[in-house]
């Protein structure tokens, strides 16, 4: 009933933020996971500023997802937009 209390893999961005990344899974909707994987880049985006340049691109940000990730997100369909070319629109 009780969710497990673990040491968050960002201390920054805390333990909410891998949980939001444990959930991708869960998101039937293909484009609802998109939109949330974008609010999850933008929350590390907010907890990492120095990543970010003066447009609001990181490609560390994307980096760190991926990382974080116990799963690969490709496979949700999920694409990091700096190896495939896409805008980074997480914000």
């Amino acid at each position: 009933m009780f969710i497990d209390v673990r040491k968050p893999k960002d201390i920054d961005c805390g333990l909410n933020l891998d949980l939001m990344v444990e959930a991708l899974p869960r998101i039937a909707d293909e484009a609802d996971r998109i939109v949330y994987a974008n609010r999850i880049v933008g929350l590390i985006k907010q907890s990492h500023i120095n990543w970010v340049d003066a447009e609001g691109n990181s490609p560390e940000a994307w980096d760190h997802f991926f990382s974080l990730a116990p799963f690969d997100p490709e496979t949700l369909g999920i694409k990091h937009p700096y190896r495939h070319g896409l805008p980074d629109l997480a914000r």
